[in-house]
């Protein structure tokens, strides 16, 4: 079909334009010698030479023996007497179609300027029955004496303008001539420029001036030359065009369409040059201008054809998996909802911790709401019926430009202890709706941030409404079928379906890898291969302490430096896994990390359902997945456990010896009995304290396996004074500040929730080291006493800082509206929660003077 289309738009003459503008273009970039010319033009007029001029100018060219004479027309002061006779002697003398004679059968014909004949000569013609012959053949032939082909040739134009001698009639009667410009050489005699001979179109330059003598120099000079330059016939033209489409086919085979382009460009570069070397070397004028088309034309429909191929193995993969990819990807997006408040009922209440909450959404442009969804109430709750935002408590609202807490009731029969707030939904300046909830309380009282919070939340769902309403108006712009005329889009694009999907894909790569980033594990993943797939952040951070580097390494070679094994016993364990599809566990540690960690390895299996070659691995295994688990907390209760069992063991020696000794000594003879009587008692009371304390003990140590019972438990005091040291040291050496501790001489322990316990005393050293001046120190010393029955150890820190006025710090410890800062909120919850082990927070400060805090917290005794 390509190739009948360019034969058609080449028998219209699509082409002839192309075709002769890269024709005289060939022509100007000849790079070879120019031939020695074998004609000699000479110009004259004529109308105005007398009979006695015209027969001395023959006679003075034959006396330098040219080739041939030739006058392109009759003179017209010449009788046909003089005419026969200079017909006799050779000369060979052309006619115009008005002066054809049957006598004579020479012609000179205007040369054709059509394009598509532009330059093509004519030997022998036709005319009412009669065969003429062109004066250019005439004088060829006369002059070589042989007949010359009667097929049509084209002029060779490329030896270039100025290449033809020419000279003047006057020069040829003054006798000015010489052997060398004459002998030999076929002389033509004609016109020159004039208003009746205009200069022809050729393929030389314009201002080469052609004249009709000139165009028949270069005529006669080509049939002298027996160089005529050929065109193609229609059967080479198929043979070309066939050698092209099969050129193509190869490539498209070979390299595809992804590098279209540039065999474009560079086969049309190609034709250009196939061109112009057959025109100077082959003398053989090739219709580049179809080659060229037909090439482009055919890459162009093979691109198009791959991208329908493509497009249509698209459709099908998206009509087949588009369903399954929506249900199990992500849940609906919220601008596709069709239910956007529901969601946002769900994510307010959810966080916001409400107990009621209502939506109210504005119509348009209108000033009035319409209830639109409710939680844990209905549209007949509210108290306010007018739903006109102009009023209060809308207008308020909308004044304070975020939340306001109710003084009256919006919602009807409240909860005893519950306030209620309005919240407008503002976006761009423009009103989306109201929010109304209620909460308990305590709740506003407890998080003094609760009102930023949820102003933050109402900025937040105002843009994602606002962003929901362009989306919808977009989607209606590109559902209209005006718009859709207007663009030439006629069809849905699969594309628009495949970026959807890809857009799912990249949400649920993107929360993938933000899971993998934020486990708490530090995880590496392996391929089967042994490079690195995969890295969390834990992981990184950790190697980027220890100096190692896991991207350079194999699974085995981490193994071994991980567990601490010989590489040969790693490689041992990946054998075993890849054979067995078990997981394994070593204990591991880090270089220059401290803390305690277990490496957890195990093979990651495809699924059962993968059966596409591209994804098929060895053995079915993707990887390796080591995951380095922190084990420090767990070491760490172990350790307290031991020290626990040691306070214990002592105990019970101390109780278990006194017994024996007043058991001793009861036994002795010379012991009163009421003595006997009381040592009697002493031994039962000790065995009972015994009893007690390993009752107790139990209970305690009972504890350490169920993590909720962990908040009353045992702990030493110099070991939590001593990790605190170790974990603080380096986080102040950055700020240039120094942690000082004084170990006590006593061995305290105090009951209190394992799990919040640093948390707590972090919280007291983080505002203490905001407060600190640079080059300052932190101290900790610890003291015991005993007061009513009860062992009290505090922990009294002080710093070398700033300081602050007295009461502003004593507000914040107090106050949940003056704790600003995340640092005096996370200390006021420090407070709490030492008032919840029974303890007491108390703080001194003055400007200069730096703070101090004390932590007294009640001991623990196995008597209690």
């Amino acid at each position: 079909m390509t190739l009948v289309a360019i034969w058609l738009a080449s028998a219209l003459g699509v082409f002839q334009l192309p075709n002769a503008w890269m024709h005289w273009q060939f022509h100007r970039l000849n790079l070879g010698d120019r031939p020695t010319p074998q004609v000699l033009l000479v110009e004259a007029d004529f109308e105005q030479r007398q009979q006695t001029e015209w027969l001395e100018l023959i006679k003075q060219l034959e006396q330098f023996e040219p080739a041939n004479i030739g006058l392109l027309h009759e003179p017209a002061e010449l009788t046909q007497t003089h005419l026969e006779r200079l017909r006799e002697a050779g000369v060979v003398i052309g006619q115009t179609a008005a002066q054809a004679s049957g006598d004579n059968r020479v012609l000179t014909l205007p040369p054709s300027q059509a394009l598509d004949s532009l330059g093509l000569h004519r030997s022998s013609f036709v005319d009412d029955g009669e065969r003429y012959l062109s004066t250019e053949a005439a004088v060829v032939s006369r002059a070589e004496g042989t007949a010359v082909a009667e097929e049509p040739f084209l002029i060779d134009f490329r030896p270039g303008m100025n290449y033809l001698p020419v000279i003047q009639a006057e020069r040829v009667l003054r006798g000015d001539l010489t052997r060398d410009l004459v002998g030999g050489r076929v002389v033509l005699v004609g016109r020159s420029i004039d208003p009746t001979n205009p200069p022809l179109l050729t393929p030389l330059p314009q201002e080469a001036n052609v004249s009709r003598l000139v165009y028949a120099g270069y005529a006669v000079d080509t049939l002298l030359r027996g160089q005529p330059l050929s065109g193609t016939t229609w059967w080479q033209n198929l043979l070309l065009s066939l050698g092209v489409l099969g050129v193509s086919v190869l490539l498209y085979f070979r390299l595809g369409v992804k590098r279209s382009l540039g065999v474009s460009l560079g086969g049309g570069l190609l034709l250009l040059i196939s061109g112009w070397l057959s025109l100077h070397f082959l003398s053989i004028v090739l219709p580049v201008a179809e080659l060229i088309a037909f090439h482009l034309l055919l890459w162009y429909l093979l691109s198009r054809r791959e991208q329908r191929l493509e497009s249509a193995t698209v459709r099908k993969l998206l009509r087949a998996s588009s369903r399954r990819l929506h249900d199990r990807l992500l849940p609906s997006d919220f601008n596709s909802s069709q239910d956007p408040w529901g969601q946002i009922i769900l994510l307010t209440t959810q966080i916001l911790n409400l107990d009621r909450a209502i939506l109210l959404e504005r119509q348009g442009s209108a000033k009035h709401l319409r209830e639109i969804k409710a939680y844990r109430c209905s549209i007949d709750d509210i108290d306010e019926r007018r739903r006109d935002f102009e009023r209060t408590p809308y207008s308020t609202a909308l004044e304070e430009g975020g939340p306001i807490v109710l003084s009256k009731t919006f919602l009807r029969n409240p909860e005893p202890g519950s306030r209620q707030f309005i919240v407008p939904l503002e976006f761009n300046g423009q009103l989306l709706g109201f929010l109304i909830g209620e909460m308990a309380e305590e709740t506003l009282e407890n998080n003094p941030l609760f009102l930023t919070l949820l102003r933050d939340f109402s900025s937040q769902i105002g843009e994602l409404l606002y962003q929901r309403q362009l989306w919808q108006a977009r989607q209606r712009s590109e559902a209209s079928q005006w718009k859709r005329l207007m663009r030439l889009d006629s069809v849905e694009s699969e594309y628009d379906s495949l970026s959807e999907v890809s857009q799912l894909f990249e949400r649920r790569l993107a929360l993938l890898e933000n899971v993998f980033n934020s486990l708490h594990t530090s995880t590496i993943l392996y391929d089967l291969f042994g490079q690195v797939m995969q890295v969390n952040r834990k992981m990184e951070a950790l190697v980027r302490r220890s100096g190692l580097s896991v991207f350079s390494m194999t699974a085995a070679d981490a193994i071994a430096t991980l567990g601490g094994m010989p590489l040969s016993t790693a490689r041992e364990h990946l054998q075993h896994m890849v054979l067995t599809d078990e997981s394994l566990t070593f204990a591991a540690n880090l270089p220059g990390v401290e803390g305690a960690f277990s490496l957890n390895v195990r093979p990651l299996k495809g699924a059962e359902e993968e059966t596409s070659s591209q994804t098929v691995t060895p053995f079915r295994i993707h990887g390796f997945l080591l995951e380095l688990v922190d084990v420090t907390h767990l070491v760490r209760l172990e350790r307290l456990k031991d020290e626990l069992g040691n306070k214990i063991s002592a105990e019970l020696r101390n109780q278990l010896e006194a017994a024996l000794l007043a058991a001793e000594l009861g036994r002795q003879d010379d012991v009163a009995t009421t003595d006997k009587v009381a040592f009697g008692e002493l031994v039962e009371r000790k065995l009972q304290q015994m009893s007690h304390t390993l009752t107790l003990s139990q209970n305690i140590l009972n504890a350490v396996q169920d993590i909720s019972r962990l908040s009353d438990f045992p702990v030493n005091v110099t070991a939590l004074a001593e990790d605190m040291a170790r974990r603080w040291e380096p986080r102040l050496a950055t700020r240039e500040l120094a942690f000082e501790l004084e170990r006590p001489p006593f061995n305290a322990f105090v009951r209190v929730d394992v799990t919040q316990i640093e948390n707590t005393l972090d919280a007291v050293v983080t505002v203490l080291a905001d407060d600190a001046s640079p080059g300052g120190v932190i101290r900790l010393n610890l003291e015991e006493k005993h007061e009513d029955n009860t062992f009290w150890t505090t922990f009294i820190f002080e710093n070398t800082g700033y300081g602050m006025p007295e009461e502003r710090l004593q507000a914040a410890m107090t106050d949940s509206a003056r704790a600003t800062t995340p640092a005096m909120h996370r200390l006021q919850q420090a407070a709490n929660q030492v008032t919840l082990w029974g303890g007491e927070l108390k703080a001194t400060t003055a400007i200069g003077e730096g703070i101090r805090f004390e932590i007294r917290l009640p001991g623990f005794s196995l008597d209690d």
